[in-house]
């Protein structure tokens, strides 16, 4: 695709009706976060995982669901090239898994860095038609700076969990580094009004902060699920529907994507039930909570990879012929 397709089809997202729309809902949706974390009681990270168990496994999976729409994309429909594309989204996956088994700690190191790559690009995707890094950045990092700076020690706890360590040793590196990267995030935001303001405008500002203040001050499982289906699987749909592959009509588009994303989300559902249910017959003195939450961020660790890779290729490389 030539950089004037891409720059129509970034316009076109950032200039959309249903982008707009939801850039305001956002900016209320994060405020409405804000004042139910000040009125929430202290809440355990098992209490947290069954509030977001629902909307992470259904909601947000489903948004990852829709990828077997945009590979046929990418494919132009050819069955050949189709099972070439796919077969090597699954190579990914199983690679990542790899590096998670014996890997752990680089593999968290490396899920982190996608989110904030992929989340970032999602995002200022809609909010600027022009390629701003300084804005990338900033978006994508929110889901993971604002847990580690606004509750480290839940933060680190579930880190540690993650990567099989105490969470002492996780605590003492997060704990200094929270406050240094909120420095140096509150730097680059200053830097991105005084030079991007009349570009941006007043809007995109406010949703930097209020999304912010949402993740630092929602407990940290919370603050993921708020980001993760609130802001960036909207936003996912969104695109979807604007570049060709769902229905004309909001209320088309949500029940086709619903129907096309439902056999890959059940499907990856059923295959981390199976993981957790053998993780726990081989491990029987395990932690039932522990065990769950490494199946789920694992499984989403597995398929970022893919995923995001799949959408940069699509918004950059696939969407003429949409």
């Amino acid at each position: 695709m030539s950089n004037e397709a891409t720059d129509r089809v970034k316009d076109s997202l950032h200039d959309s009706s249903g982008g707009r729309r939801h850039q305001w809902s956002v900016l209320a949706a994060a405020l409405g976060a804000v004042l139910a974390a000040i009125a929430l009681p202290s809440l355990s990270i098992a209490q947290q995982f069954w509030i977001v168990l629902v909307p992470i496994g259904v909601f947000g999976l489903s948004h990852g669901g829709a990828d077997p729409l945009i590979l046929k994309r990418l494919a132009l429909n050819r069955p050949g090239r189709l099972a070439m594309i796919t077969g090597l989204y699954v190579i990914a996956s199983l690679a990542f898994v790899a590096l998670i088994w014996f890997f752990p700690t680089l593999a968290l190191l490396v899920f982190l860095t996608l989110s904030i790559w992929h989340f970032g690009f999602t995002d200022a995707t809609f909010l600027s038609s022009q390629p701003n890094t300084l804005l990338l950045w900033l978006c994508g990092s929110l889901p993971i700076l604002g847990p580690v700076l606004g509750h480290p020690n839940q933060t680190s706890e579930l880190f540690a969990w993650l990567i099989g360590r105490e969470p002492q040793p996780v605590l003492a590196i997060l704990e200094p580094a929270g406050p240094l990267l909120a420095v140096l995030w509150l730097m680059g935001f200053g830097i991105l009004a005084y030079r991007h303001y009349a570009q941006l405008g007043p809007s995109v500002l406010a949703e930097l902060v209020l999304v912010a203040a949402a993740l630092v001050a929602l407990p940290p499982l919370l603050a993921f699920a708020f980001y993760f289906c609130v802001v960036h699987s909207i936003r996912h749909f969104l695109s979807v529907a604007q570049q060709g592959l769902g229905r004309t009509e909001i209320a088309s588009t949500l029940a086709f994507l619903g129907r096309k994303a439902a056999p890959a989300t059940l499907g990856a559902i059923a295959l981390a039930v199976g993981a957790w249910a053998v993780i726990v017959l081989l491990e029987p003195t395990s932690s039932l909570l522990v065990e769950a939450i490494r199946v789920m961020f694992w499984a989403l660790a597995a398929l970022t990879l893919p995923h995001g890779l799949v959408v940069k290729l699509w918004w950059e490389g696939g969407t003429s012929n949409a």
